[in-house]
């Protein structure tokens, strides 16, 4: 079956030592170009860390996210303010190893 890949978008993953196991954790989808963005979020009333800065920066940034990070094997939640803190370190880490815009990575 062959594979259809999206004009203008690189794919990524591997592990990052988040799972024990060292099993595959991590992806990255980033666009060669800003994006328009949408979402549907968590009605929770205790929503994840990430939620929380997905929500501020696709408000703010609608048609300017370049990427996504996305973990498997730790979901940020109940954490506080030290887990927004994370979601903010993982989005930046990613936007500068990537060299992209400030606030234009989502995380997952």
């Amino acid at each position: 079956m062959p594979t259809t890949t999206p004009l203008g978008f690189t794919f990524a993953g591997g592990a990052a030592g988040i799972k024990k196991t060292g099993a595959l954790d991590l992806a990255l989808v980033v666009s060669d170009r800003p994006c328009s963005a949408a979402a549907v979020f968590t009605q929770n009333a205790f929503p994840a860390a990430p939620v929380l800065y997905d929500r501020s920066l696709v408000a703010e940034q609608p048609g300017g996210l370049r990427a996504v990070a996305i973990n498997a094997g730790c979901a940020n939640a109940c954490t506080g303010e030290a887990g927004l803190a994370d979601a903010e370190t993982m989005a930046a880490s990613v936007e500068v190893a990537l060299a992209l815009p400030a606030r234009s990575a989502a995380v997952m």
